[in-house]
């Protein structure tokens, strides 16, 4: 424990601290007067059972609050991040129907997480959310509600505030930007952020963010070196007072970087001591005229700080992070008890987060995985520690003096857990507590994929017949597989574009915007284009999810590729060729079953986003080409390619794969959905359906599943989860679409999809998912892909479809 004299605001020298100087604060020092707390490791849970409130997301510490509770009309939870294609997002979590719902703000914006917004509610329940972009000129951008509680209308103002005649010669620059409202200033907004010289600016409005004050700067440290930057926290009690907590500069840029505190109110500035020290409007506050929290020229260890609060007296709380090394991060907490400060040393946490790149140096090796107070109840802190190599997040709760008790919410995750934030006004009782960024990827803060989650548990599926419980299972399987990307695949090819169909549905049934922002920012990062190898059937999947999109949004460039890759298709002269093993382009046309997933469909969407028949007609035409040639009308399944007309399973048996064949029922299902009943093709299309949803139902086995050979259950006897999972959307679509007897069909799909719904695990991970391949071959539990959740999905929305019908 330090003992801070009240009227130096210095560290008074006692006996203890002496002999760690005359040791020269060694790691090996340090770590034993940290405190000893015993970890309740019985309350953690790996960070993937925890919901999502994003799958992609992240923030920076400087911008607060980034999220409230909000309790009006409804009760819920506002949150707001920039994802990794820098779109700023805003959302709620919905306490009583559990929903959630996001909004884009801004497009492509920037993508950076010190861009992550701060929020502030008006008295009538008006979310006013301020964001900038990192170091430019650009305004602080302001925008608001038209309608209480309503995040899908706003009204959007550009603030430059930065007063540059004022401050001739300096820079003029944006970061950051936090919101305090006094209610006993007549609800007067200020507005704190990062400006002119890269020093800590506000400015106010008396009328709700409509007009604004000119920007003055408020700490000025000395300039000893250019662009000296104190960082700074802020809190309020929202009536009268304010709170600074705040640093000499960064430090990486400062041999001592000590912690620094002065409050705020009715026009003055004072330090802990009720001395005043300034008003605001005047000149700038020197860090030293403020009191000294931390002091970095006694202990020769930099620090930064990570939060402020008061407690139930009034009485300023801290939590910062400070380094004997850049590889130690301890972090403290120190509060003020009417005469001196009071801190303890908690724990190291271990160095920074970000995932150094081999051969680099770190960048920033003072990103602590962080820390933060409940305001709420200021004797609990949530923090980011490094446990088995992996960043946890903690509750640590203050017992008295310092005594403390940790309880873990992460336990045995898999990926890092970092920078907490304690949901404002989330009273006791409010079971959504804490947010924290849960690492996919963290690089740089330029370059960063990560989830928002929730101290919230994904619900469990208790019967997989329910609607509501069929939902939950596919916005935890979406969720998932969208925070866990495959990063060796395109996600312009088919594995991806087959997920994005399954998203489709997700979307059409949710309607929940994240999801289509999603499949929209795909099309944007790639410039709505296609890969190369246009001939190649992989290549056209995507397209079906531009043209989709088209019909949402009626934006020409979203299909302008696909249509031009479509149209050379259809001006080729060359015969088609459905031949596999001898054929040199085999790659050029439709030679393999899995194709007509991934072609035909897309022009058949194509046709129904444009209204051009050529485009259906020309899926038309070469789905039987490649029908009449891989189609075994005995067997009423598909070869997947040639190569397997004589080919023969170590059992004798004929190779018919399952996800090959999963492809294709997909596939008619899909074609199906848009071949208008007039088209002459049309009774072709139901006959070859029905009379392979006629096999597919004898061959469907015991536990529920189609094994990997479908002939063959003896080779691979587990159940499959991709083939059985487009196996049961295209059998669900048939039921529900009035092709296929229900009382025949129905008991056989509830099993099916009961049984995929068992091979979810309780992360959202759909297991048991055969790997890339072209015949069967073994798979595992732990082993997944992306087109198997799209299939899951797929195979969701039907079930949703065929379980409401029968009420």
């Amino acid at each position: 424990m330090l003992l801070i004299n009240k009227k130096t605001s210095r560290v008074k020298m006692g006996k203890k601290f002496f002999l760690i100087i005359f040791f020269g604060f060694s790691s090996l020092l340090i770590s034993q007067n940290l405190l000893k707390v015993s970890l309740n490791k019985d309350s953690g849970n790996n960070s993937e059972s925890y919901c999502s409130f994003t799958f992609d997301g992240a923030w920076c510490w400087f911008s607060d609050p980034r999220a409230i509770y909000y309790e009006g009309e409804h009760k819920r939870t506002y949150a707001t991040w920039v994802d990794s294609h820098g779109d700023v997002i805003v959302g709620y979590y919905d306490h009583d129907s559990k929903e959630i719902k996001t909004v884009v703000l801004e497009d492509n914006f920037e993508k950076d997480d010190h861009v992550a917004p701060a929020l502030l509610f008006s008295p009538g329940g008006k979310l006013m959310v301020f964001f900038v972009k990192h170091s430019t000129a650009n305004p602080i951008i302001l925008i608001t509600m038209k309608n209480p509680e309503d995040i899908f209308s706003w009204e959007k103002k550009e603030l430059l505030l930065n007063d540059k005649e004022k401050y001739e010669g300096f820079q003029s620059t944006y970061t950051y930007a936090c919101p305090v409202m006094l209610s006993n200033e007549n609800n007067r907004i200020y507005l704190f952020w990062r400006g002119m010289d890269y020093k800590p600016n506000y400015s106010y409005s008396d009328d709700m963010g409509e007009t604004w004050s000119k920007g003055r700067i408020f700490i000025l440290p000395e300039r000893i070196y250019q662009l000296r930057r104190p960082y700074m926290k802020i809190a309020s009690n929202g009536k009268d007072k304010i709170v600074f907590a705040f640093t000499d500069g960064h430090p990486r840029n400062e041999n001592e970087n000590s912690i620094y505190y002065m409050y705020y109110k009715n026009g003055a500035l004072y330090n802990v001591e009720e001395a005043k020290i300034g008003s605001l409007g005047d000149k700038p506050i020197a860090p030293g005229e403020a009191s000294v929290v931390y002091d970095a020229a006694i202990t020769k260890q930099k620090a930064w700080i990570w939060d402020v609060a008061l407690d139930e007296n009034e009485n300023p709380v801290l939590v910062y992070a400070k380094f004997p090394n850049d590889t130690t991060h301890v972090y403290s907490y120190t509060k003020w008890n009417g005469e001196r400060w009071i801190t303890s040393d908690l724990i190291n946490s271990g160095k920074w987060f970000p995932k150094t790149e081999a051969g680099t140096f770190e960048r920033e090796p003072n990103y602590s995985g962080g820390i933060f107070i409940d305001h709420e109840n200021t004797n609990e802190v949530y923090l980011s520690v490094k446990r088995d190599s992996v960043f946890e997040i903690e509750k640590w709760i203050n017992a008295g003096g310092t005594n403390w008790e940790a309880e873990a919410i992460t336990e045995g995750s898999s990926k890092d857990n970092v920078r907490p934030f304690a949901v404002s006004n989330a009273k006791e009782g409010n079971p959504l507590q804490v947010l924290w960024m849960q690492n996919t990827k963290y690089i740089h803060y330029t370059d960063y994929f990560a989830s928002i989650k929730m101290n919230i548990l994904s619900p469990r599926i208790t019967n997989p017949l329910n609607v509501e419980d069929i939902k939950n299972i596919m916005h935890q399987t979406a969720d998932w597989q969208l925070a866990n990307p495959v990063t060796r695949e395109s996600r312009l090819d088919w594995h991806y574009g087959a997920f994005y169909i399954g998203l489709e549905a997700l979307y059409e049934t949710v309607k929940e915007d994240r999801y289509l922002n999603e499949m929209i920012n795909i099309g944007q990062e790639h410039e709505w284009g296609l890969l190369n190898h246009i001939f190649n059937a992989d290549r056209l999947t995507i397209a079906d999810v531009y043209a989709w999109l088209y019909e949402i949004k009626n934006d020409p460039e979203m299909i302008e590729t696909a249509k031009w890759v479509m149209d050379i298709h259809k001006v080729r002269t060359v015969k088609s060729d459905p031949a596999y093993d001898a054929n040199n382009y085999r790659f050029e046309w439709w030679t393999w079953c899995d194709a007509l997933f991934m072609a035909p469909p897309s022009f058949a969407r194509m046709y129904q986003a444009t209204d051009d028949t050529s485009y259906l007609k020309y899926a038309v035409d070469h789905w039987w080409i490649t029908s009449d040639y891989l189609y075994s009308k005995e067997d009423s399944l598909f070869f997947r390619d040639d190569r397997f007309f004589d080919r023969r399973s170590e059992n004798g048996k004929k190779i018919f794969w399952c996800r090959g064949n999963g492809w294709v029922a997909a596939g008619l299902a899909r074609m199906l959905n848009i071949i208008p009943h007039s088209h002459p093709s049309r009774i072709k299309f139901e006959n070859q359906f029905k009379e392979m949803a006629q096999k597919l139902l004898s061959l469907q086995r015991e536990h529920g599943l189609w094994t990997a050979s479908l002939y063959d259950p003896d080779e691979l006897p587990l159940g499959e989860s991709s083939g059985s999972s487009f196996f049961t959307f295209a059998l669900a679509w048939g039921i529900n679409n009035g092709l296929l007897d229900k009382e025949v069909f129905e008991p056989a799909v509830k099993k099916a999809w009961s049984a995929l719904c068992a091979n979810v695990n309780e992360w959202g991970r759909l297991g048991y998912v055969q790997q890339v391949a072209g015949d069967p071959y073994p798979f595992f539990e732990y082993q997944w892909q992306v087109y198997a959740t799209g299939a899951f999905l797929l195979c969701g929305r039907e079930m949703i479809i065929l379980l409401n019908s029968n009420y």
